[in-house]
């Protein structure tokens, strides 16, 4: 069994050798096609003798990019990573387990990005192990054209290449792109929509998600998704129609703790901005972080690495010192400082210093 491991690259002297050394013990080749390089990348890679170099002009699609590595490729199947990715954890011999079963890996990424001046890491399980036979499609956030099953990894790779940097007036133009051709296409719209969201463009990005959402299916693979992010956009922008969204998908995504939070986020965001309609919204708010933390001792999906523990915890710490009940307070402000998140601690120190 041989395994290539196909990457594209474009100014990635700050992060190429560090995804090299991390993933060289698991692959028997490596491709990278660098796409413009105006920094020292190239000369970097060209100082590795087993790295298959080759360079293209950008075309404004990923899909051609990561098409033309995995064409130099010369392995049975391809592992693809960004050069701002590491391995974290994995094994080869898991990679070749599922290679025998003809199956497509999804392994895991987790990326860090900043909020309101707090680092935060989300996961999402990702196509990236594949027969070398199989392409991409779409000229941005790109897709296997494939049916064949697709089978979760332990395989971990962190990304840290949008820290402190914002893709979006890059993505944006692309996902455009795409949707003058398909503009239909309610996977582009949920994209379109998550950019424009990060870019703070909320009355678009809520437009585009929730055409996305009218097109969808619920047994799309990002469907749970999408429905956090028109509850999160709905949040900044007030729209009440966002409550019949969340009563419509409490079953479906009932095991996703991120719904939970973003349903108790909405509901006192809500509250706050009208009071008159919010007053008997406390409960709901209360027991949906309250199921965060219930979600986190047994299976659940994450998207937003907290929302089952120290996030819930804070916002729980937060309500019950508002509603006088410091004790409560205390308690859940212990337990988000637990797994050192700042706020709650800066909260606790503040409750506990004024008894």
């Amino acid at each position: 069994m041989k395994i290539s491991l196909a990457m594209i690259v474009k100014n990635a002297s700050k992060y190429i050798e560090r995804s090299l050394q991390s993933v060289m013990h698991i692959v028997d080749e490596v491709v990278i096609v660098d796409t413009g390089s105006t920094d020292n990348t190239v000369d970097i890679l060209r100082k590795y003798e087993n790295v298959n170099l080759y360079q293209i002009e950008w075309r404004n699609d990923f899909s051609y990019a990561r098409n033309f590595s995995i064409e130099k490729t010369s392995g049975d199947y391809v592992l693809v990573l960004d050069a701002d990715e590491y391995l974290v954890e994995g094994s080869r011999n898991e990679l070749v387990s599922l290679a025998e079963k003809g199956l497509i890996g999804r392994i895991q990424i987790i990326s860090n990005f900043i909020k309101d001046n707090q680092t935060f890491e989300s996961s999402e399980y990702v196509s990236r192990f594949f027969p070398r036979a199989i392409r991409f499609v779409g000229i941005i956030h790109e897709q296997l054209d494939s049916k064949i099953k697709r089978e979760k990894l332990t395989v971990k790779v962190k990304h840290d290449g949008y820290y402190q940097t914002n893709k979006s007036k890059r993505n944006i133009p692309l996902l455009l792109k795409s949707l003058k051709e398909n503009p239909d296409d309610p996977y582009y719209l949920f994209q379109l929509g998550v950019e424009l969201r990060i870019d703070k463009q909320y009355e678009k990005s809520y437009f585009f998600l929730e055409k996305s959402y009218l097109l969808s299916n619920k047994s799309n693979s990002y469907f749970g998704r999408l429905v956090i992010e028109i509850i999160n956009c709905g949040k900044e922008l007030g729209q009440d129609e966002v409550l019949k969204i969340i009563n419509d998908n409490e079953e479906v995504l009932k095991n996703i703790a991120d719904f939970h939070f973003a349903k108790g986020m909405y509901y006192l965001e809500y509250s706050l901005k009208y009071p008159n309609k919010g007053e008997g919204f406390i409960s709901i708010i209360e027991r949906s972080f309250l199921t965060c933390l219930e979600l986190n001792s047994i299976v659940n999906s994450e998207y937003l690495i907290g929302t089952s523990s120290f996030l819930p915890s804070y916002n729980l710490g937060i309500l019950y010192e508002l509603t006088g009940n410091k004790d409560k307070a205390i308690k859940y402000y212990k337990h988000a400082t637990s797994y050192g998140y700042s706020l709650a601690k800066n909260r606790l120190e503040n409750i506990v210093g004024k008894q």
